[in-house]
């Protein structure tokens, strides 16, 4: 990783006193005019400098032929033809200016990087920001400073904080949804001093920030964005993260388009997951929930309550929260008694309610119904969810609108404002809605994701502010025990697979007996002193042995283990390993060494590992009830808790395995290169690890 700019005071970047322009221009659509007219538009009382021979005014500001003209800035924007960058940059150092911003850069070819080293070198040696090259600049709501060649198109500071690697999310940003307020929304370019790290700490340094958005696809500067992910945390300022290269075609066509390689996904959500950084999957869903988690309101204990004006509706509300797992409100006999009055209605009253129901006015009793389940202690917020394409005759719209816009003031917990599709054309009254500092979330299903981010966020914070040190399953890497361990490694690539349980074992890592064999005799003797039914595998090194022929399961007689024994040699080679036969649900715990350390992977085991795609990243070391914070929505977990019901015991003793494997890893971080264990077998019974590959590093 090459050198940084050690100076972090971004301030004569994004709230710079003074500004020059390189490359200004008068034609409308050019960076040199938009820039321009960014400024005046945000800020028109800011100093300008448009440094252009070609002209002598540009929108009302005087032009300089060349910088050394022009008053002292501190910061110069080159809006330049790519081939004129470095020489602009060298004149505006020359100058003093104390900061820079680079729109373009050269087509990406193999000259390109040495370029962006020599234009970042100059920004180091001089001590100066320099953002980009290739970005589009920023707007920093909260000092009146638009520096883009995107023309925002509001103004009025905000919440919602956007540090993007991509263009189109930044310009979407500024200029798609009059209804979300940001505090900062910067495009990161190339990076070729300042990373998103430097950007993600500016805007926590921003008073009003409540949220930050990033788009990532590269983490240049894994230190630092791990410490801004952190000081996040602390703070309690949620981060939501949209990322792309999930695939092959995907990480291929970053590379082509921004010269930008994606590096491992894994390794990326393991951080995230540390920090309790919400991933969104899709672009709707993330600007639901910055627009959720960007309001002035956070959700406090308890679960979620609705209103609505349809009964279809309820029914698709009460589907997706069950599938989302939601906490929803248990409302007291109180609350339930008041609110079968405001109906009029006797029958079962849940925290959900279709305000349809009954013979009494629809529209005055919206607000008392709010207002009522907003008083619940149990109620951690309110969504309200109607029609705005609806015909303004029928007046829902306008009623659950004014109901919110009542209710606000009468309670501190959130109330929010939903749709049920995103299709909605009342742009007026959803503005008036934003416009009181009440969300606005389109669409009820990824309304309802957006709030599982939030509890989601809740339950980490929680988790956070409880740690009081270590756990216990650090005691399991006792340092003598790992430096005998390692020393027994030697110059070997690999464990072989009943060494790999043997390491395991001695870690206390439960693990199903192993013996080795060699002849068929042994093979028998082996099984008749381990008791049937027996598993036997090839023990000659093969990877996938199973696809080899070289697993029999649940052999149940000597006869058995001689047939199989048999067969295996004569294929494969007469080395076999023979242990008992286990049963339970598959659970596969792999661990590889990347760009944030040992990062854990958690999936279901066996041939499911490859059919439901269902795995969650951790970075080690991990407690067991982070363990259970991030395995509680996987697929195979919630078949686990179905299977096992009442019996949590197992549930537990998972997790706390788990735990101890990162604690494992992370002692022999540098030594092991890769550590997978395929499957670990999880019943009333308890946990065991029947199989386990471990790879040793070269250095």
């Amino acid at each position: 990783m090459r050198a940084k700019n050690t100076a972090r005071n971004l301030t004569s970047l994004f709230a710079p006193s003074s500004i020059a322009v390189f490359g200004a221009s008068s034609r409308p659509g050019r960076p040199g005019y938009q820039v321009l007219e960014a400024l005046q538009r945000i800020d028109p009382v800011k100093k300008i400098y448009p440094i252009t021979p070609r002209y002598e005014e540009i929108l009302g500001l005087k032009c300089y032929s060349d910088i050394g003209q022009a008053p002292v800035a501190e910061l110069a924007i080159i809006a330049s033809a790519s081939d004129r960058i470095e020489t602009e940059v060298a004149a505006a150092i020359a100058c003093g200016a104390k900061s820079l911003l680079v729109f373009g850069a050269p087509t990406a070819t193999t000259d390109r990087p040495k370029w962006l080293r020599r234009i970042g070198d100059m920004a180091l040696e001089a001590e100066i920001n320099l953002l980009g090259p290739d970005t589009l600049g920023f707007v920093n709501y909260s000092q009146k400073c638009g520096a883009t060649w995107a023309v925002p198109d509001q103004i009025e500071p905000g919440g919602i904080a956007i540090v993007s690697q991509s263009g189109t999310v930044y310009w979407e940003a500024i200029t798609n949804d009059p209804r979300l307020r940001f505090s900062f929304s910067g495009h990161s370019g190339l990076e070729s001093t300042l990373t998103m790290a430097d950007l993600i700490k500016y805007c926590l340094s921003i008073d009003s920030t409540r949220v930050i958005g990033i788009y990532v696809e590269t983490v240049r500067d894994a230190e630092g964005f791990e410490q801004s992910l952190l000081e996040a945390a602390e703070r309690e300022i949620p981060v939501v993260a949209l990322y792309a290269g999930r695939t092959d075609k995907s990480r291929t066509q970053m590379m082509t388009h921004a010269g930008r390689l994606a590096g491992g996904r894994s390794d990326l959500e393991g951080i995230l997951n540390r920090y309790g950084v919400a991933r969104a999957t899709s672009p709707d869903e993330w600007w639901t929930t910055l627009a959720l988690l960007g309001g002035e309101r956070r959700i406090g204990t308890g679960g979620l309550a609705a209103v609505m004006d349809s009964g279809g509706g309820l029914a698709m509300y009460l589907d997706f929260a069950e599938e989302l797992r939601l906490p929803l409100a248990e409302l007291s006999p109180e609350t339930k008694n008041a609110i079968s009055g405001l109906l009029g209605y006797d029958g079962e009253i849940g925290s959900a309610l279709d305000f349809w129901i009954g013979d009494s006015d629809r529209h005055a009793r919206t607000e008392k119904l709010i207002a009522t389940l907003a008083g619940d202690n149990d109620t951690a917020a309110v969504m309200a969810f109607t029609t705005y394409a609806e015909s303004k005759s029928a007046g829902f719209a306008e009623s659950v609108a004014d109901a919110c816009l009542q209710v606000i003031t009468q309670t501190a917990k959130p109330i929010v404002a939903a749709t049920y599709t995103s299709r909605q054309v009342q742009p007026d009254l959803m503005l008036r809605i934003a416009d009181a500092g009440i969300p606005i979330l389109d669409g009820m299903k990824t309304a309802l994701i957006a709030f599982s981010h939030a509890f989601r966020y809740r339950s980490f914070q929680d988790l956070r502010k409880s740690r009081t040190g270590k756990d216990s399953a650090a005691d399991a890497t006792d340092t003598n025990q790992v430096e005998s361990w390692k020393r027994r490694f030697g110059g070997a690539a690999q464990l072989a697979e009943a060494d790999a349980l043997a390491f395991l074992s001695d870690f206390n890592i439960p693990c199903v007996r192993t013996i080795r064999a060699d002849t068929v005799a042994a093979a028998v003797s082996a099984a008749d002193e381990l008791g049937y039914p027996v598993v036997l595998k090839t023990d000659e090194g093969l990877a996938h042995k199973a696809a080899h022929g070289g697993v029999h399961l649940s052999l149940q007689d000597c006869d058995a283990v001689s047939s199989a024994y048999t067969k295996v040699a004569a294929d494969l080679g007469p080395k076999v390993l023979i242990a008992p036969m286990a049963s339970g649900h598959e659970i596969a715990i792999g661990m590889v060494f990347g760009q944030f350390g040992p990062n854990m992977m958690i999936s279901a085991g066996g041939v499911l590992i490859e059919l439901l795609k269902d795995r969650c990243y951790l970075l080690g070391p991990v407690s067991p009830d982070e363990v259970k914070r991030a395995v509680d929505d996987l697929q195979v977990m919630q078949v686990i808790s179905e299977s096992l019901g009442s019996n949590l015991a197992a549930q537990t003793e998972l997790h706390e395995l788990i735990s101890r494997i990162s604690h494992l890893a992370c002692a022999f971080d540098g030594v092991l290169s890769e550590l997978d264990i395929n499957p670990v077998l999880v019943s009333v019974n308890g946990c065991v690890a029947v199989d386990a590959l471990i790879g040793l590093s070269a250095n």
